[in-house]
This record gives C-alpha cells, structure tokens and sequence, in this order.
C-alpha cells in the first residue's frame, strides 16, 4: 500500500523577491518543448497581469487561484496565508470559479511540510484501492493528486499554494511543478506589491492629514511679533514631528493687561496636537472673561482629567503683564521656570512651580495666584523643556546657563527685539545640538515688558 503513495519534490531553497536565484526558478519552466514552453509563458503573463491590474486584496487573490486551477487543469485550488499567528486559508474556489467553505477538508501535513522545507511537492495516489493517506478528512475525499508549493516574496514566506483533484487524469510531472513553482513566487509578488500599495496609499493619506494638521496648528500660534502699547512679545514653535504638543499664546485680555502663554503636553504627535488646541480655546475664553487668575488653574484641571488618557498631562505657564499697575500675575502648573531678566541690574530671576503639572490630580486648587512687582523694559521669556534638554552629540543637555547667557547677549545689543531674542536662542540652541534632529518640541516665547 506504500508503494502507491508517491511524492515528488523539487529541490529549491529560500530565494529573495527578484533575486537572480528567482530569475533562475522561473527560467527552469523553459522545457525544449515548443507546445509546452509557449503555454508556461502564457500562464506567468496572466500571473503577472494581475500584479498590475487589480487593488483589491480579496479579488486579486480569487484570481490567482482561478489562474493556477486553470493552469494545473484541477479541481481546487487553496490560497493559505500567514495571518500573524498562524497559515490559514484566505481563499478557497473550485474549477467552476466558485468559493468554497474555509472549512474544507484538505490535506493539511502537505501545506505544513511545504511550509517548513520550502519546497514545492507533487502527491499521486496510483489506484482507486490507496487514497492518500495524510488525514481521515483526505481519505474520505478520495483525493488522486495533490501539487503544493511556497508563495514567497523578498525572502520570506507568505503563505502556500494548493491545488488537488479527485479524477484521475495525466499525472503531474517535475515540468507542471515547476511552473506551478514559478506561478507562486509571482504569486507571492503579487500580494506583496498589493500590501506595499495599500501601506504607501495609507501613509500618504496619513501624511496628508497631518500635514493639514499642522497648518491647522500653526495657524493657531501668533504669526509675527505684536506690540502692546511699549510692550513687544515674540514667539517660535517647532515641532519635532509634523505636528506637537507645545503651544504658546499672547493677546491683549484688556485695554490695560497682556496675556503670554506657554504649555507642553506630554507625548508627541496628533493626541497631544489635539489636546493643546482644546487647552488654547479654553485659555482664551477663561483670560477674556475674567479679572483675575485665580480659579483658573482648577477649572483647566478638572477639564484635563476628565479628558485625558493615563499618563498623560499638560504643563502650563500663563501670565497677566499689568501695565499700570507695574505686576505681573502667574500662574506655574509644573512648566519649565521662565526668566524675568532685568538689563538695568542684569539680574536674572526665575518663577517656579506654584501647582502640579495639569491632568494629574483631580480636586486639586492652586490657591492665590503670585505676583511680581516689575518694571518697564524688563524682559520674560519662557521655553519648553525642549530647549535645555537638547543634547549635543557628547550627550551633554543645552542647560539653563546656555539660555541666560543668549538673553544677555541679545539684550546688550542695539536695539534688542523679542524676535531677535527668540531667533538667536533656537539657533544657538540647533548649533549646541551638532545637527541631531530634536527629540522634543522647541517653543520660545520673548516679552519685552
């Protein structure tokens, strides 16, 4: 009973998608015979054909097994591909081009072998006596041959191509295998080229929607320099993505008090970029209707806890400059200290932390906010943490001492501008850098009260 059971293999071993080695496989289909080679060239044209042809991942499939059915001159073809976990089978038709139930019964040692070995197999039963002895579901179907062989593409192996019948017609020979071989490496080329497709189509509409993200985004922070009576604020945001989590704000609350701005929410890319834009409409509807700050800090908390995911949180700066008055009122939600630079005494001061970083804790109230007795011609700048952690290439951080010493030396010059200020800090701060691209966010924003 043995004796009946017959398999045929051809010897071949993993091949890279168009390596020379994959040339070669599919020049062994060329056979001497006239007849025969013209219709092998015939079948890997309409295998080609739908490489370039069809997008659709469930159709293009359908088509490769009704192409290799046609071609072998059997009864079922049997498309198995790795789905992550394991082979299963996608798609499943017969000789009439009509799917067949993923449940089948099929030989499933063959597709295993073909899998671990990588090579292609011819199975014959000799008789009506001796069915292929593989699984009892096999059995029953009374099957009479069996071909098999990898789909592979750039080196790896996707999946397998299975065809059987159960008539017991010319026997398959090593030509059929082959080019049933060959047939599967284009096969495997076709899928391939239909996953890199539609992987390139997604990054493209992704890359699409963040690029308008961030012109959304930029189109939120002050374009230009503005000038409050004597006063001239300036800013600069660059994301380290296409989009981030920094923002930064000024704008006259009233006739008499400037609001300045600056927050970093935690993460990078389009949660964060979401977030910061709901923290910006809050901020602006909260400054414009009230006279003080107090209360702010717990309104934007509860509003941020409820809203974020774990582990997320926003720190936040923001500022009235009270210009009769000569104050300055803050508020510090766990945001990188910003500088009051005085060029007059050249004494630097910088206002801490008065609260958690947003987001973090529920029921929390910041109490009072502080104030600062300060004086015309003084200076505010305020920057992200994107600034002082920037490395160099020795792996040394930017640094606080950095940022004092570009402020005096734009300060002391000729006529110094926020937007001189906030310009030569983010370049000196690109230069400390060595030419590595950001790992965070760099907001800078420049007040000359």
């Amino acid at each position: 009973m043995a004796d009946n059971l017959q398999v045929m293999t051809l010897d071949t071993s993993p091949m890279p998608w168009l390596s020379q080695e994959e040339v070669d496989r599919f020049s062994e289909c060329v056979t001497g015979d006239a007849k025969r080679d013209q219709a092998s060239f015939r079948a890997l044209l309409a295998t080609v054909s739908e490489l370039l042809g069809e997008t659709n991942l469930d159709r293009l499939l359908r088509k490769l097994v009704d192409l290799t059915i046609q071609t072998t001159g059997t009864e079922r073809g049997i498309l198995m591909l790795h789905d992550g976990q394991d082979f299963e089978i996608q798609c499943a038709r017969n000789k009439d081009g009509r799917n067949l139930d993923p449940d089948l019964p099929m030989s499933r040692s063959i597709p295993r072998s073909v899998i671990e070995k990588n090579k292609p197999v011819i199975a014959r039963v000799s008789s009506d006596g001796e069915v292929l002895d593989l699984t009892r579901s096999v059995a029953s179907m009374r099957l009479r041959q069996v071909m098999c062989a990898p789909v592979r593409a750039r080196g790896k192996t996707l999946g397998v191509i299975y065809v059987d019948s159960t008539l017991a017609g010319s026997p398959f020979t090593a030509a059929d295998l082959m080019l049933f071989h060959a047939q599967a490496g284009l096969m495997g080329m076709a899928i391939e080229n239909n996953r890199l497709f539609h992987e390139t189509l997604e990054s493209r509409t992704m890359s699409q929607q963040l690029g308008v993200a961030r012109v959304i985004q930029q189109r939120l922070l002050p374009k230009e320099a503005v000038k409050f009576g004597r006063s001239l604020l300036a800013g600069v945001s660059d994301a380290a993505h296409t989009v981030g989590g920094d923002y930064f704000d000024y704008f006259a609350i009233d006739p008499g008090r400037i609001g300045l701005v600056i927050g970093d929410v935690s993460g990078h890319g389009i949660g964060p970029a979401l977030i910061m834009s709901n923290v910006r409409a809050h901020l602006r509807s909260l400054l414009q209707t009230r006279r003080s700050l107090a209360g702010l800090y717990g309104l934007l908390n509860r509003a941020l806890c409820a809203d974020l995911t774990q582990g997320m949180f926003v720190s936040l700066f923001v500022c009235a400059y009270d210009r009769k008055r000569g104050v300055l009122e803050y508020q510090n939600a766990g945001h990188t200290p910003p500088i009051l630079y005085d060029p007059e005494t050249d004494t630097v001061r910088t206002i801490p932390a008065t609260a958690p970083a947003l987001g973090i804790i529920d029921e929390i109230s910041a109490g009072p906010c502080p104030t600062i007795a300060v004086r015309e011609g003084e200076w505010v700048v305020c920057y992200t943490d994107g600034v002082t952690e920037r490395h160099s290439r020795a792996g040394e951080l930017f640094g606080e001492q950095r940022v004092f010493d570009a402020i005096r030396e734009v300060v002391k010059e000729d006529d110094p501008t926020p937007t001189k200020l906030v310009t030569r800090l983010k370049a000196v701060c690109e230069s400390h850098a060595e030419g590595l691209p950001p790992r965070d966010d760099v907001t800078i924003v420049a007040a000359r009260l």
